[in-house]
């Protein structure tokens, strides 16, 4: 009996070393393979398991690690829902501006805000869609309103996926609504991308102060 039971726990021990073995041998290899595709640092900073506090991000690839074929299909990815955070928070930091609910999605950014009294609605369209516009890829189109009925229109979209049925429709419906109110300098089929925003030097532009 007792030289069963030992027979079993020396089967489980080696199936667990070796299964420790294969997972170990897994993520040297995944490690080796990102090493092996940049010259020099890291792919993206992401990659680091404790990336230091204000770390860059640094990548360098040569030509013929590249799938050229490949790369001229990649889609460009981008953290929606950190962009989203960050041109909210970019907005509020003129004081002219209460109420900013931002959506990303994969190609428009819309922006409903509420702005103080005494700022202008073509102004306040115009820092609105300018720092938004300076805070993403040029292949975005933004689109603003300081329509109250805005924010539930955004809302509606905050659990929604590019793959829902009926998400192209719903989105054009807001757009169309959002169009209604200023829109800003900048036309919308050539951003330009405006370097003006809370962090920039905006005082020309809209009369703040950095």
């Amino acid at each position: 009996m007792m030289k069963k039971i030992w027979k079993v726990f020396t089967l489980l021990s080696l199936v667990t070393l070796i299964v420790a073995g294969c997972q170990e041998t897994k993520e040297e290899q995944a490690k080796n393979m990102m090493d092996d595709d940049t010259l020099n640092g890291n792919a993206m900073d992401g990659y680091n398991e404790k990336p230091k506090d204000g770390q860059v991000g640094y990548v360098r690839f040569n030509k013929d690690q590249l799938n050229q074929d490949a790369e001229e299909h990649r889609e460009i990815k981008v953290n929606r829902e950190e962009m989203a955070d960050m041109i909210s928070r970019m907005i509020l930091r003129y004081d002219q501006f209460d109420d900013v609910a931002t959506v990303v999605t994969d190609n428009e950014v819309l922006v409903a805000y509420k702005k103080t009294d005494d700022l202008n609605r073509e102004t306040a369209a115009d820092m609105v869609q300018k720092t938004a516009y300076s805070l993403v890829p040029s292949f975005y189109h933004v689109y603003v309103s300081d329509n109250p009925a805005s924010f539930g229109d955004i809302q509606s979209l905050s659990n929604s996926t590019v793959y829902d049925q009926g998400y192209n429709d719903t989105i054009d419906s807001i757009i169309k609504k959002m169009k209604k109110s200023p829109q800003g300098k900048v036309d919308e089929t050539n951003p330009n991308q405006p370097d003006v925003g809370p962090n920039m030097n905006t005082e020309e532009e809209t009369g703040m102060e950095n």
